[in-house]
């Protein structure tokens, strides 16, 4: 017996989401849902709009594709691309301002790391 649709772009939302190492509740934050709606999308209970899936596929940084691609199968991806998608998600669910004062702190505390490194190696 096939699996239905609704199933299948569930499994796929919910595969994606684990790679992407975000949780059902920051998906839901960042698309601006609940967290029972994600549930609900990834048991196959509910199927979501192409508007919500479009919403999704943002959140997740893959493509509208990637949600039907049944046959999809996880990218292997660098522990560096797997934190870097945890802030990304993360800092989604932030204010502009917040973000913006983020950068710079890390921007500043990432300068600082470089320049006592290069003073050890002197």
């Amino acid at each position: 017996m096939p699996v239905p649709v609704e199933q299948r772009i569930g499994t796929q939302i919910a595969r994606i989401r684990k790679d992407r190492a975000v949780t059902q509740e920051q998906l839901a934050e960042i698309i601006d849902v609940t967290a029972e709606t994600i549930s609900r999308l990834e048991r196959g209970v509910s199927i979501p709009s192409l508007k919500t899936l479009e919403k999704i596929s943002k959140a997740l940084h893959t493509s509208l594709k990637d949600l039907f691609d049944f046959e999809y199968r996880q990218k292997p991806i660098s522990a560096s691309e797997k934190e870097s998608a945890k802030l990304i998600s993360y800092l989604n669910t932030k204010k502009a301002d917040d973000i913006k004062m983020s950068y710079n702190i890390l921007k500043k505390m990432f300068e600082q790391i470089e320049n006592n490194y290069r003073a050890r190696r002197k």
